[in-house]
């Protein structure tokens, strides 16, 4: 579970790295993402180094996501009625995203807290994590507060950008997959980010698990 003082503080504080570090995504994002860049290292130190194999981009296309899972979910997303650039929809079509059902995720964010809760954890994912998250906080993740702290800032990112991001990092060792290739995409109403549509892939070995 979480260590809440290992930033020094409660769940106020805990929001205020998940800022530092939202901020040295859209840094790194900004610098064009470059593998050893000065961002790359600010944001490397920011997670205290705990997040390994990372890799972001901001606005993927079809050929930056190798597999089709995580592609048909972005056209979806793409077809999807929006308003100030964010789908105007908060409820997903199920039949559509066939092809990736089991590793979907639904995540809202608190309108009073500002806290982002899972509406959703596909069973995939759960059978793969060794958890299931439905209805709890990314703050209740049973991992590290940076690994934590990691997932929170990148949809605090993808709230404040206004569209897709997609992320890959090493799982733990405690994880019988090698890494996750997860795609974020934020759903709203009246241009506003309420939720994130997530497809959120295992991989071991170059397979899908």
């Amino acid at each position: 579970m979480i260590n809440r003082d290992e930033y020094g503080g409660g769940l106020h504080t805990l929001d205020l790295a998940a800022g530092s570090v939202t901020e040295g995504i859209i840094h790194y994002l900004s610098g064009g993402a470059r593998a050893g860049s000065a961002g790359e290292r600010q944001l490397a130190a920011l997670l205290n180094h705990q997040v390994q194999g990372l890799a972001l981009v901001r606005d993927p296309v079809a050929a930056d996501l190798p597999l089709e899972q995580l592609r048909s979910v972005l056209r979806y997303w793409k077809d999807l009625p929006r308003v100030g650039g964010v789908p105007d929809i908060l409820r997903v079509d199920p039949e559509a995203l066939l092809a990736a059902l089991g590793y979907i995720m639904l995540i809202d964010i608190d309108e009073r807290s500002g806290d982002l809760r899972y509406a959703l954890y596909g069973s995939k994912i759960a059978e793969v994590a060794g958890f299931d998250m439905t209805g709890k906080s990314v703050w209740d993740i049973p991992t590290t507060t940076p690994i934590q702290t990691f997932f929170a800032a990148c949809y605090m990112a993808a709230r404040q950008l206004k569209c897709p991001l997609y992320t890959v990092h090493k799982a733990p060792p405690s994880i019988t997959v090698s890494h996750w290739h997860r795609i974020i995409l934020p759903m709203g109403a009246g241009g506003e980010v309420k939720r994130f549509l997530v497809c959120n892939m295992p991989i071991k070995d170059g397979e899908l698990q």
